[in-house]
C-alpha cells in the first residue's frame, strides 16, 4: 500500500469507536497498537495520530447542535481516537482500517480539502 512519488493520494481520517469491552492496560494490547502504527509509517500512509480525552478529563464538553432544543448533549466515551491517513485509495484505507487492533468500530471518512 505504500505510496509512490506524484501519486495522487486520498485523505481519510480513521475514527476509533471503542465498544467497550477493553480493559487496557495489558503489553500484548501495546504491542499490537505500536505495531499497527509502526506498519502505517512504514508504508508512508500515516499523516497524523490521536487519542481523545476521556470525558470526565477533557475539561470541555462540545455541544451538538440539535433540531430538539431541550436535549442535553452527552458526549461519548466511546470516542477514543484517530488516525489522518494519505493513501491510494479508498479501499487502501479500508484496508488499514480492518487492521485495527480495536475493541470496536473503525470509521473510514474521506476528507475534503477547500
Amino acid at each position: 500500500m505504500r505510496k509512490t512519488i506524484g501519486e495522487v493520494t486520498v485523505k481519510v481520517m480513521l475514527i476509533m469507536w471503542s465498544d467497550g469491552s477493553y480493559e487496557g492496560g495489558g503489553d500484548a494490547d501495546g504491542r499490537a497498537w505500536a505495531e499497527y502504527e509502526q506498519t502505517l509509517r512504514a508504508d508512508g500512509a500515516l499523516s497524523s495520530s490521536g487519542h481523545f480525552a476521556e470525558p470526565s478529563d477533557a475539561g470541555v464538553i462540545v455541544t451538538a447542535i440539535s433540531r430538539h432544543p431541550d436535549a442535553e448533549p452527552q458526549p461519548s466515551a466511546a470516542l477514543s481516537g484517530y488516525y489522518l491517513l494519505e493513501v491510494a485509495d479508498r479501499a487502501a484505507a479500508e484496508e488499514y482500517a480492518r487492521r485495527a487492533p480495536l475493541y470496536g468500530t473503525v470509521e473510514v471518512r474521506p476528507l475534503v480539502e477547500y
